[in-house]
């Protein structure tokens, strides 16, 4: 009876792309490599290491903003193209 229920999960999870990352994320602990990363950056910045523009100096805030973007953007074009409908309507 489980194993229905994990079948029917995942192939929920493949549909929806934004669930899945969220759920892959769910285990995980501490920082990522791109917080680290900006965090590296911007220690470098404030200590006068490297004389970068703000804006590459926080570029790996950007990556990673913009993957989570991306990952919502493309959610919805799927639940369009698949016909469903909002969650407010019968």
């Amino acid at each position: 009876m489980t194993d229905s229920s994990d079948s029917q999960n995942s192939t929920k999870n493949a549909r929806d792309p934004v669930r899945w990352y969220l759920k892959s994320m769910s285990g995980r602990r501490g920082p990522g490599f791109l917080s680290l990363l900006a965090l590296l950056f911007i220690g470098l910045k404030l200590t006068g290491h490297i004389d970068w523009s703000w804006v590459w100096v926080l570029s790996p805030l950007w990556v990673k903003a913009s993957f989570v973007l991306l990952m919502i953007a493309a959610a919805v074009s799927l639940k369009k193209k698949m016909g469903g409908k909002p969650s407010g309507e019968t």
